[in-house]
């Protein structure tokens, strides 16, 4: 078996010993590593799907050392094949493996890469673009584009909350335009999620009930108000507990478009995406990725 190693090495956590350590422990485990090089998330996809050239999914795998934006940054090379994921959890966001049960110790989670179950689970795409957990339209979507730092993602340092509080003051809502093929519907608002799985940033259930392997996305509307029930709103979301809260909607769809005006920021699992129109769908088992084995049922 031959694994593709794909790192971040801007990630905290992530350092020359470390892979060091993980190519030893992975050639324990009678794996031959190849390091994908690369500068950027762009060139990490390119590196990847150049690599995959020629080679077959039944003896490669694709490795993925750091947080949420390392697989991120690597679906597009992975969309449209059946080459097996496994999640090395690094850095400081890792809401899709703990979703997807994958543990964060080291070796734990090399047991799962080399010997785990593979699991096919959907993606979503917004304009094009895949993501394995969600997109924001709106104030989430303008804390990607001002807020977070492009290169570290410290979502909760003490500036960036600063920062995001500041911004959540003086946002602007906007008219959003929500169709999709069982919905239509206009409302003032200050964010809308669209969702393939539950967790979010630092392991939020940002959409309960969202399954990674359902056919479904998830789309949960926040709309304006009184500067009480928009305050609420945060909190409820921050705990989970969104769901039935005033001004809050929740639909399923297999396809979303949202327009607004005026247009507002998107972003595709924490990176930023533009502006509306955003257009979004489901790719139902569009990937494959290498969780925990199943649990025996008790005798």
């Amino acid at each position: 078996m031959r694994g593709l190693l794909v790192a971040n090495r801007n990630a905290s956590g992530v350092h020359p010993a470390r892979l060091e350590s993980i190519t030893r422990l992975l050639g324990a485990e009678g794996m031959e590593v190849e390091e994908v090089l690369a500068t950027g998330p762009e060139a990490a996809a390119a590196a990847l799907r150049h690599m995959l050239r020629g080679r077959s999914p039944a003896d490669t795998r694709v490795i993925a050392v750091g947080g949420d934006g390392t697989v991120h940054a690597i679906l597009p090379a992975l969309v449209g094949t059946s080459f097996p994921l496994a999640i090395l959890p690094a850095g400081t966001l890792n809401a899709l493996a703990g979703e997807l049960q994958i543990p964060r110790g080291l070796r734990p989670a090399i047991r799962v890469a080399v010997s785990g179950r593979p699991r096919l689970i959907d993606l979503g795409t917004a304009n094009g673009k895949p993501f394995a957990q969600m997109a924001g339209v709106g104030f989430d979507g303008a804390v990607v584009e001002s807020v977070v730092p492009a290169r570290n993602k410290r979502m909760l340092s003490p500036s960036v909350l600063a920062r995001g509080l500041q911004l959540l003051a003086t946002y602007r809502p906007s008219r959003l335009r929500v169709t999709t093929a069982q919905v239509m519907l206009e409302a003032e608002a200050w964010l809308a999620l669209v969702a393939n799985a539950g967790r979010y940033t630092y392991g939020l259930c940002a959409a309960p009930g969202a399954v990674v392997d359902d056919g479904w996305l998830d789309l949960w509307l926040f709309k304006s108000g009184p500067l009480w029930r928009t305050a609420g709103q945060v909190l409820a979301l921050l705990r989970g507990r969104h769901a039935g809260y005033p001004g809050v909607l929740h639909f399923r769809a297999r396809s979303v478009e949202i327009v607004s005006d005026p247009p507002v920021w998107l972003h595709v699992d924490g990176d930023a995406g533009g502006r509306t129109p955003a257009r979004l769908r489901v790719m139902p088992k569009a990937l494959t990725v290498m969780v925990p084995p199943a649990p025996q049922p008790a005798a």
